[in-house]
């Protein structure tokens, strides 16, 4: 399509170039048969269009209940499942940091405020000593670091087979 055409074609088609316009468009659709093919074709086009509208004296009323039908496709399209949110990747991501945070906390809480239930067998000096602790004395731990250690060592001293 050249550039005469690509132009002019909507003013010719509609009837509303200027004369010398119209004298141009018409001189080279008479020598360019690409072009007089290509415009053939959009009249008809544009004909056949015009046919598709409604009469004037025409009046189209829709059918009983179609604006009932819109407003309940409206409304049904509207309504967004719970689910498509946990799919909504922004959602989804804050969800997860969310559930990470929790878990971390409650993970410190047990940690810190829950007491440890050991038998016997499972405190750390019978554990190192490798035999059950009711032989030997049950040391006492307290907040004193220094005094735990040496309560460990002497449960590993006190044992002769080692």
């Amino acid at each position: 399509m050249h550039g005469v055409l690509r132009e002019n074609l909507e003013g010719y088609l509609a009837g509303n170039l200027h004369e010398a316009a119209r004298q141009e468009m018409e001189a080279h659709l008479a020598a360019c048969p690409e072009c007089r093919e290509q415009s053939h074709a959009m009249l008809s086009s544009a004909r056949e269009l015009h046919r598709l509208r409604p009469l004037p004296d025409l009046e189209l009323e829709p059918m009983a209940g179609f604006y009932a039908r819109v407003m309940d496709r409206v409304d049904r399209e509207r309504e967004i499942p719970f689910w498509s949110l946990l799919v909504d990747p922004i959602f989804g991501r804050r969800l997860v940091l969310a559930c990470l945070v929790l878990l971390a906390v409650l993970g410190g809480y047990f940690a810190a405020f829950q007491p440890v239930i050991y038998s016997n067998q499972h405190r750390p000096e019978a554990l190192l000593a490798g035999q059950d602790a009711a032989p030997f004395p049950t040391p006492q731990f307290g907040a004193d670091l220094q005094r735990n250690r040496n309560a460990v060592l002497t449960a590993l001293v006190a044992d002769p087979s080692r």
